[in-house]
């Protein structure tokens, strides 16, 4: 994509998109309100229940997509023309970037139960087709504009639409026939169901919105302080970024509905034993991809790229350990939503997570480099997971301590002598083709061996040599 489109036409792409992503404020809290209490509803087998559930979820979904639009309309076209500064000549293909984004978005969101509804039911196998199929889809889609003499931006932006348009009939068609409660009745609309899922989504409004100034308005900010160039290197760093992160979210998303379904059971601490093994396994498996790309993340970016903007290493660096301080508490954070009692956690996430994007605007303001950000991220959402402790403790029978020694130590330990090996590698030989190709598998097999010996038990080690071994045979 970076090749078809160019510097400036990528960091377009990336800010304009992030402005429509800004929208996510008032339309990702519904989504993971409707989420949870879907699997919460299969958790307790209310059948009945799960049918009501649905349709009100797609009605209410249809309602936020309007109010999204209406206020993309107004306000994302203001900051597109007054503060977007995008580079002259570019302002059309921007708009065009802007209204696709807007019909990708209202599709996202109506597709967002169906979705919840595979999750719930666990298919992952499915869930794991139509994530290849979406990827495949838009390979071609860069393919295809690589041969367009247009502007090749706008034709990007449209296909888009068209791969989240087949992605949202898959969906609706596969939910229909093996889902009963998925068959929409545009007539359900259940007011009590739909007060609930206000009030849950209301109260988590602050801590996405808080999310959202951190990630697409850092990203807004380094536009308005440094220009599309620097944006683009931040987009490149969240591509890799993104695809590792979607590597081990789809591994651990299997604990998301296991951890609702037994909280609605009343089996508390297993839930909780699920949460702490999740964030053990979500932290390993970040650290296969962290040590080979931190130690040869120039090398990658000029086989992937071959022209790679500035600053682009850097970024993916930090990004790496950005990703870590997202991923390490996601269970966590889903385990305060099973529990369903948000009021209060998502007051002290919002402050402290609403942090980022002043701390990012006044450094920034005062000179500071590009980077800084990140470090701000990183260090703010490792103090958000302390606060999830406190918060925990006081909703169910969660020990700070137990999460220590189970979790944060044996993370610890990893951490530190995964990176020995492919360091000293780094050290003694020169940059280049040679080194990637020694250092790369010899930092994800070195980062394994260590993962298992420091960082499992040893009935989990014996679970894993039991599962290589069914797979072997």
């Amino acid at each position: 994509m970076l090749q078809a489109l160019g510097i400036d036409n990528y960091g377009i792409n990336n800010v304009v998109g992030g402005i429509v992503g800004m929208s996510s404020l008032i339309t990702s809290t519904m989504s993971a309100s409707i989420s949870r209490y879907i699997t919460y509803s299969i958790g307790q087998g209310d059948k009945e229940r799960l049918k009501t559930m649905f349709s009100t979820s797609v009605n209410a979904q249809i309602v936020m997509s309007i109010i999204a639009v209406i206020i993309l309309e107004i306000f994302g076209l203001w900051f597109l023309n007054n503060e977007a500064n995008i580079p002259e000549g570019r302002m059309t293909a921007a708009y065009w970037v802007f209204q696709c984004s807007i019909i990708s978005l209202v599709i996202g969101l109506i597709s967002s139960p169906y979705n919840a509804l595979l999750i719930a039911h666990e298919r992952m196998g499915i869930y794991a087709y139509t994530s290849i199929a979406e990827v495949t889809l838009k390979l071609i889609v860069v393919f295809t504009i690589l041969s367009f003499d247009g502007d090749r931006l706008i034709l990007l932006s449209i296909l888009n639409v068209f791969v989240g348009l087949g992605m949202r009939v898959f969906y609706g068609w596969y939910c229909s026939k093996y889902f009963e409660e998925s068959n929409y009745n545009v007539k359900i609309f259940d007011k009590r169901l739909l007060k609930e899922l206000t009030v849950f989504s209301g109260w988590n409004l602050l801590n996405n919105g808080a999310w959202v100034f951190a990630t697409q308005g850092i990203n807004m900010l380094v536009n308005v302080f440094f220009g599309v160039a620097y944006n683009a290197a931040r987009g490149i760093a969240q591509t890799v970024n993104g695809a590792v992160q979607g590597f081990v979210g789809n591994f651990t998303m299997a604990f998301s509905p296991q951890i609702t379904k037994t909280y609605a059971a009343g089996d508390k601490e297993y839930a909780i034993q699920l949460g702490n093994r999740g964030t053990k396994f979500s932290w390993l498996m970040m650290y296969i991809f962290i040590v080979p790309v931190f130690c040869e993340a120039e090398t990658l970016l000029k086989i992937w790229l071959g022209q790679v903007p500035e600053w682009s290493v850097l970024f993916l660096r930090f990004a790496m350990f950005e990703s870590l301080a997202v991923s390490s508490g996601q269970n966590l954070f889903r385990l305060i939503q099973a529990d369903g009692n948000v009021k209060k956690y998502t007051v002290h996430a919002a402050i402290t997570a609403g942090m980022i994007f002043p701390l990012a605007w006044l450094i920034y303001y005062l000179g500071a480099p590009v980077w800084v950000a990140y470090l701000i991220f990183i260090f703010d959402f490792m103090v958000l997971n302390i606060v999830r402790f406190f918060d925990m403790k006081r909703l169910m029978p969660f020990s700070i301590h137990q999460f220590m020694r189970e979790v944060f130590v044996p993370c610890m330990r990893v951490s530190v002598v995964s990176f020995i090996l492919p360091l000293i590698v780094c050290y003694y030989m020169e940059i280049g083709l040679l080194r990637f190709f020694i250092n790369v598998p010899l930092a994800v097999l070195w980062t394994i061996a260590c993962s298992v010996v420091f960082g499992l038990t040893k009935n989990e080690r014996i679970f894993l040599k039991n599962k290589f071994l069914v797979i072997i045979r």
